[in-house]
């Protein structure tokens, strides 16, 4: 839809997002953990939901509730890459919250060609780290200084193995997340995830310098982290029934539910932007038409207030189209 094009910040830039919420789980379920803080006194999972620049959501993940939302974001991303990377995109930006950031997972999407651009909880008391250990002299003074030296002859020495892992995960040898859990789970010193981190520590500088000197930068993070906390609070609506809590336990049939409630939520924005679209060409001033796209881009069109979940769902394909416009006429709509 032509209408979805006014949410690109920036031409050949895609800016994505993810954000994990939590979901109670009303039987037994191996996936499910106890969380008074979550849960209360019942038991439940985390779902990592995945948003791009139109607001569309385009991967959904189910872990539990104890599993940090890191690897999972590698692996969303993996999985859905091929898909998002179409057209003039150029550059990749990826956002999520505290939750989703390691220092790993910096180095993983650097190989999947994403600029990981998180939003860090108590950023200023991010340990800095320079290239070369002159660096950390000579910049002491500044508020900004790095505090250490990166261990270039771990990432040198361990460089082979890191591209052999890279390229397991983007061929889908095996899992990102269940990889990544594996090295963090084993022995503290093991020289490849060591050297991961370290590659990534790297990178994480680079990102912070460029987080504190650009505040558009920080603006645009903040914004698509807000549209995909939107999205969560429409997920809660879809799953109006029995009190938002899964009646199902089986990984497969949890991952089923959750997709088809991501599905639902898709319907409900392409609804919206279809509406929009529609209105815009009833519109035969210029000015106002503008004006209405302008309120539009500022705004988010994950909305819900004008949905009744509790109606009649019909599905005939024979019943006349309520809108005044086609497709191709809303498709083609000049903004």
């Amino acid at each position: 839809m032509g209408r979805s094009t006014i949410y690109n910040e920036n031409d050949g830039r895609l800016h994505s997002s993810s954000d994990g919420k939590k979901v109670v789980v009303n039987v037994n379920s191996l996936l499910a953990n106890d969380s008074y803080k979550y849960y209360g006194k019942e038991q439940g999972i985390s779902v990592n939901s995945f948003l791009d620049e139109k607001q569309s959501f385009f991967h959904v993940n189910v872990l539990t509730s104890s599993d940090r939302e890191a690897p999972y974001v590698l692996e969303g991303l993996v999985s859905s890459k091929h898909a998002l990377m179409q057209g003039d995109i150029e550059e990749h930006f990826h956002s999520t919250d505290t939750h989703g950031y390691t220092e790993a997972v910096f180095a993983g999407l650097h190989f999947m060609d994403v600029s990981f651009a998180p939003r860090i909880k108590n950023v200023h008391h991010q340990t800095l780290y320079a290239y070369e250990s002159k660096t950390t002299s000579k910049y002491s003074g500044s508020p900004l200084a790095p505090k250490r030296q990166i261990n270039k002859k771990l990432i040198l020495e361990n460089w082979d193995d890191i591209l052999r892992l890279i390229a397991s995960m983007k061929l889908k040898r095996c899992s990102a997340s269940q990889m990544l859990k594996m090295l963090t789970s084993s022995e503290r010193d093991n020289t490849l995830y060591q050297a991961f981190k370290e590659f990534g520590r790297l990178l994480k500088t680079h990102f912070i310098l460029n987080y504190v000197d650009d505040e558009a930068l920080r603006q645009n993070i903040q914004k698509q982290l807000n549209r995909v906390e939107l999205g969560q609070k429409l997920a809660d609506k879809v799953l109006f029934g029995r009190n938002g809590k899964l009646q199902v336990g089986l990984q497969d049939e949890i991952q089923l539910v959750m997709a088809s409630n991501t599905l639902l939520r898709n319907m409900i924005i392409l609804w919206n932007y279809l509406f929009l679209s529609d209105y815009c060409l009833s519109l035969d001033s210029h000015d106002e038409r503008m004006n209405v796209i302008e309120s539009i881009s500022t705004g988010s069109v994950i909305a819900w207030a004008h949905i009744n979940f509790m109606g009649i769902y019909e599905f005939n394909p024979v019943v006349r189209s309520q809108f005044g416009s086609t497709l191709k006429q809303m498709r083609d709509v000049s903004i």
